[in-house]
């Protein structure tokens, strides 16, 4: 392993884990690293591992929403928040579960800025199609389908994951080092520096 490797896992559900995908490319340039993008059920996730959604907790849920705003305005992305509930990942999950490398990464990023930029309606239940066939994405890709995100999320919750995003830092003289939120994507940045002294 020539550089420091990091397992993204995320789901197209959480706009936190978008607001850290607008930032990967930067990120992998900079700290000279590798993303493996690794899809998975964040419910699943959650529930799987005694955690609890931010929308349980009135005063935790509007917090996020303001939160959610400012880290927007300050990553300078566009940012249209989506009501809990409203729409189901999980086509879109399988579409990524069955993708690899550049492929995965290409679509990800593409429904990350479509949907949380508010460029699609995702009340409808066409909304995936849409995305694909908007973006000049491949239309073969809706046929794909695969659990890998299922196995994805048995695999995080090994490394101690309880939410997303989630990244968990490979590097050859470490053991694996997990890191939780947007927030701590400048202390991951730091590790990754100090791993290559």
């Amino acid at each position: 392993m020539n550089k420091p490797i990091i397992d993204f896992y995320f789901d197209f559900i959480s706009p936190y884990s978008y607001l850290a995908a607008t930032q990967i490319k930067s990120f992998e340039i900079q700290h000279e690293v590798t993303f493996h993008w690794l899809p998975v059920n964040l419910p699943r996730l959650m529930k799987q591992s005694g955690n609890i959604s931010p929308v349980s907790v009135k005063n935790k849920a509007l917090y996020s929403l303001r939160d959610l705003k400012r880290w927007a305005t300050y990553l300078e992305q566009p940012f249209k928040m989506i009501r809990p509930g409203s729409f189901d990942s999980r086509p879109a999950m399988r579409i990524a579960g069955a993708l690899e490398g550049d492929q995965r990464t290409r679509f990800c990023v593409t429904l990350f800025e479509a949907i949380w930029s508010g460029s699609v309606d995702m009340k409808g239940e066409t909304w995936l199609t849409e995305i694909i066939e908007s973006s000049a994405l491949p239309r073969q890709w809706l046929k794909l389908d695969s659990d890998a995100f299922e196995e994805n999320t048995k695999l995080a919750l090994k490394t101690g994951a309880f939410g997303v995003p989630s990244f968990v830092l490979h590097t050859p003289s470490a053991r694996p080092e997990l890191f939780f939120g947007l927030d701590h994507m400048n202390v991951l940045a730091r590790s990754c520096d100090l791993a290559k002294r």
